[in-house]
């Protein structure tokens, strides 16, 4: 009688483990993703997104969708290490993409029912993302916008001018000869202040010019726009010879501090988003990730 019992206690020992192998889909260090988890998330990404999953392949692109970002998701709670994103931050984000949305309040979670979301998966993404969010801004003390950054993107849109002064150095001739002076003048230009004339009027004139940006020819133009200044140019071949660029300055003409502003957030935000993705691609790489999904 004993051995019959030991014999049914390890018939359903290994049968209870079964059970729960098979309801893991993966594990992420010594955290499992379930079956149920897996589910929940894939049809929040159906039914948010509005795909048809009846197409076969295009059902194994969500597959893989639902398991990274589940994964992704439990990354970052493991890198928050303790720290909990409480019920009430996650209920204000939500009030948040209700007011964006103009929705009223509650309305979100109604939505989310009509379309079989478990709303658990939901505020767990949510959570995540809140995580990532100070992930992001944790690296806003190391993030720099420059000027040269700032006047690239406004002079890109072409919706604002600049003052620019310049030198522009001309060779005398296009022979070979001359092309490898005006890359060694090049490589010897540092600022306008110290370029002197016996550094290249055996082989090229100067002119500086003090003009708008919009008055300039178009190629020199171009050129520029993607200068700072005491920056220069490459050598480059037009009609009248090789030329180099040093430019010695270079000021949008009125740019406001609001628009100003507006460019370094947006550029900021950028910096830090790419410092976080890089962030969470070392952890990735770092953690110990089994699937156990045909995918």
């Amino acid at each position: 009688m004993k051995k019959l019992i030991c014999l049914l206690t390890i018939v359903f020992s290994l049968n209870t483990a079964s059970a729960e192998l098979y309801n893991i889909v993966a594990l992420v260090n010594d955290q499992p993703i379930t079956l149920h988890e897996f589910k929940a998330r894939r049809q929040m990404i159906v039914a948010l997104n509005n795909i048809d999953d009846s197409d076969p392949q295009k059902n194994k692109q969500i597959d893989k969708i639902a398991i990274k970002s589940l994964i992704d998701d439990l990354l970052l709670y493991q890198s928050a290490k303790g720290r909990v994103i409480s019920d009430d931050e996650i209920n204000e984000a939500m009030e948040n993409i209700e007011e964006r949305n103009k929705m009223q309040k509650g309305q979100l979670v109604q939505i989310l029912k009509s379309k079989s979301v478990d709303i658990n998966s939901f505020k767990s993404q949510i959570g995540a993302e809140l995580i990532k969010m100070n992930i992001v801004s944790s690296f806003s003390k190391s993030v720099f916008v420059s000027p040269k950054e700032i006047n690239t993107i406004i002079l890109a849109t072409n919706s604002k001018d600049a003052e620019i002064s310049a030198q522009i150095f001309t060779s005398k001739d296009k022979e070979k000869k001359t092309l490898l002076q005006m890359w060694s003048l090049q490589k010897r230009l540092k600022n306008c202040q110290n370029v002197k004339e016996n550094l290249y009027k055996n082989f090229a004139t100067m002119e500086l010019v003090d003009q708008k940006l919009s008055s300039l020819n178009n190629t020199l133009a171009t050129i520029i726009k993607d200068l700072n200044t005491e920056e220069k140019s490459g050598v480059f071949e037009m009609e009248d010879g090789f030329k180099l660029l040093l430019i010695c300055n270079k000021k949008v003409i009125n740019m406001t501090v609001d628009e100003n502003n507006y460019i370094v957030n947006i550029l900021a935000n950028q910096k830090m988003s790419r410092k976080a993705q890089k962030y969470l691609d070392n952890m990735r790489k770092k953690a110990y990730i089994k699937v156990f999904l045909p995918l």
